[in-house]
């Protein structure tokens, strides 16, 4: 007999402030360690430029949710079975790695395997999902799911 969940768990996600500190704060401070090396101007520039676009992306994809394969919700229904949707209406059900982090005030999986999208591989990306109070309950549902539920990709 297969085990099943007395209800399924519902995450839709909203833009986070919180990460979005953390991420403007982590790019300040690399920017600020880049500029103090004894390296030539062009080449800390480039670095610098290389830092401020890819946390403009992140912050876009993560914080605040605005790109078409950022993350909308998670679902995990009766039967334990994990679905994501992102922001153009695809589902993806993906296996979730060992290398997932499950904390009580943040959550950041990370999934195994690859995604095949117009002949390219392009692995998932993470979900970081921190503790807010409108969906505390099932933010906690999800973090027992996610530590005891047998993961069986079906």
């Amino acid at each position: 007999m297969r085990a099943q969940l007395n209800q399924a768990i519902e995450i839709t996600f909203e833009p986070s402030i919180l990460l979005l500190g953390l991420l403007l704060s982590i790019a300040i401070v690399s920017a600020i360690i880049v500029a103090m090396l004894p390296i030539t101007f062009l080449i800390k520039l480039a670095i610098i430029a290389l830092i401020v676009l890819t946390s403009f992306y992140y912050i876009l994809r993560d914080c605040l949710l605005l790109l078409p394969w950022s993350w909308q919700s998670v679902e995990v229904n009766h039967a334990g079975k994990l679905r994501l949707t992102n922001q153009q209406g695809q589902q993806f059900s993906p296996k979730v790695h060992a290398c997932s982090l499950v904390n009580a005030q943040l959550i950041v999986l990370n999934f195994e395997g690859k995604s095949i999208k117009k002949g390219i591989f392009n692995h998932l990306p993470s979900l970081i999902l921190f503790l807010n109070a409108t969906n505390a309950e099932q933010h906690r549902q999800l973090r027992v799911w996610l530590r005891w539920w047998k993961h069986i990709n079906d």
